[in-house]
């Protein structure tokens, strides 16, 4: 048995934690957007009246929420009072149309929806659309709707329930786009006594390299994967998380000068637009207080590393993972420059695999299917089968990336199973997106591709070929990327669309991609 805390009136499960945060000064500034600063202190106790409003709801271990907001305290607010109650939590993309949100709403059966007002009136026309009875609170002012609760009621309001002692620590649940057309809830589980907490949260921190008391800033969507970790890991063991609202490159470095930033997480796109700077730009902030920037969710191109490399030095640490499987390799810039493009060896607590088709384990230096087995477990919400087909091996599980281990155990990846495109960090599936196009009268035939792009890494580019091949190629064209926009979140949308006269498959009738792709990625080092 462990004692527990009693913060605000409230016997949490997870006093640990709470004292952690309470620790040397309660008055430090634990959490900052543009728009307010919130103590140590006065997280602890909005967070505890949230999580007894919650318990007063019936939402309890197990149960699922929502989160459909742009960056915010908030965010942390109702992400850490889920963890405390064993309560799984979707931050949304804020990008979704209504229809994206409304599968999610009916596909999770989340207890409560947190909207930002900024977003009321997507939220209020999926909430129709899904026939949502859940609650829904807005993060600040009246709602769209008459029966929405204002936040401030439940954060602000008086503490007075336990909360016990959850088995399960309350985990994301991220949506990915699918890869059959329909988003997947990618839903992880850590089973946590407060002691074990606080073991896993001081063993990841120390093994990725971040600092215990520092400064975070947050300078990108909390909504995905990489984001969320590594700034709610940091605020887990105690550090002030800043937090932006949009990536702006020379923000950023007044955000670094201004709060002593010392870790961050960039993806190489932001890269691209901080070297996009000129020199006496970036020379007149001070930089030096930074000791960690992570980077991954994309391939990074060598000469973008090489310059990142000599801006900020030995600080960049670069990382492979996924929203299922957890960070599973990271390596050193020493280690990169001995290693180039490698993206590192397997962390402690990780088992690192190459396997055939045949999921039989293959040997040092031959490609294969990349799988890691760990602590962490997931499963695909409602999708059984998508899960198992997940597994190789004993007890290894796969996101379908090929590579190979050299012999000192360092990870290349060379090329993704899936069709998957990553640009920007973000994953994007092309069924989802071909599934809309096919939807437009005068498209017959279409595949989605991922082609190379200085800035993203990679762009969408829609081949389509037409019903009747006397129609306007240029029209068309515009039709089918305003068809995109208005069903799918603009970033999936199609940069490009391209009329073709077919589109080549196999006698099994799937698409031959690889035929598609090879032309646009000829002469390069890279294939995704």
């Amino acid at each position: 048995m462990h004692s527990s805390a009693l913060v605000g009136g409230i016997s949490f499960g997870m006093p640990e934690f709470l004292e952690s945060l309470l620790l040397d000064d309660p008055g430090r500034v634990l959490l900052t957007d543009p728009q307010r600063s919130l103590t140590a202190a006065e997280v602890v106790a909005r967070v505890g009246a949230l999580s007894a409003w919650m318990g007063k709801q019936g939402i309890g271990p197990g149960e699922v929420i929502a989160v459909f907001s742009r960056n915010r305290v908030e965010y942390y607010e109702a992400i850490i009072a889920a963890s405390l109650l064993g309560v799984s939590y979707i931050p949304v993309n804020w990008h979704w149309s209504h229809g994206e949100l409304a599968y999610v709403l009916g596909d999770a059966n989340p207890r409560a929806l947190f909207v930002d007002p900024s977003l009321a009136e997507v939220a209020s026309m999926a909430v129709a659309e899904a026939g949502y009875g859940g609650r829904v609170l807005v993060l600040e002012g009246e709602g769209a709707d008459p029966t929405w609760a204002p936040y401030e009621e439940a954060a602000a309001g008086q503490a007075a329930l336990s909360l016990g002692d959850p088995a399960e620590f309350g985990m994301p649940m991220f949506y990915t786009s699918g890869t059959t057309g329909r988003p997947k809830g990618v839903r992880g589980t850590v089973t946590a006594s407060p002691v074990m907490l606080s073991q896993f949260v001081a063993a990841y921190t120390t093994g990725l390299g971040m600092p215990r008391r520092g400064n975070t800033l947050l300078d990108g969507p909390i909504y995905h994967s990489a984001q969320w970790l590594f700034s709610t890991l940091p605020l887990l063991a105690g550090s002030s998380v800043f937090i932006q609202g949009r990536f702006d490159p020379e923000a950023t470095l007044a955000a670094v000068e201004r709060n002593r930033i010392t870790n961050i997480h960039l993806v190489p796109t932001q890269f691209v637009r901080i070297l996009k700077l000129s020199k006496e730009t970036i020379s007149s902030y001070d930089l030096s207080s930074i000791q960690v920037i992570w980077h991954g969710g994309a391939p990074c191109p060598p000469a973008v590393k090489d310059a990142i490399l000599d801006l900020f030095a030995d600080h960049v640490v670069e990382y492979y993972g996924s929203t299922e499987l957890g960070v599973n390799t990271m390596i050193s810039a020493a280690e990169w420059r001995r290693k180039r493009g490698s993206v590192g060896r397997a962390i402690p607590n990780v088992d690192l695999r190459i396997f055939g088709e045949d999921g039989e384990e293959l040997p040092q230096g031959e490609s294969g299917i990349v799988a890691a087995r760990s602590q962490r477990s997931f499963h695909y919400h409602n999708e059984p089968g998508k899960t198992e087909s997940a597994r190789i091996g004993d007890g290894f599980s796969t996101v379908g990336d090929i590579g190979y281990l050299d012999e000192e155990g360092y990870l290349f990846i060379s090329d993704r199973k899936i069709d998957m495109i990553i640009s920007g960090g973000v994953n994007i599936y092309p069924a989802e997106i071909e599934a809309v196009i096919h939807t437009h009268p005068k498209v017959l035939d279409t595949a989605v591709i991922g082609i190379p792009d200085d800035e993203f890494g990679e762009s969408v580019l829609a081949l389509v070929s037409l019903t009747d091949k006397e129609e306007d190629a240029a029209e068309i064209e515009r039709e089918v990327i305003t068809l995109c926009r208005e069903q799918l979140a603009h970033y999936k949308a199609p940069r490009r669309v391209q009329v073709v006269d077919e589109i080549p498959r196999s006698l099994a009738g799937k698409i031959l991609k690889a035929q598609l792709r090879a032309p646009y990625w000829e002469g390069l080092d890279r294939r995704i």
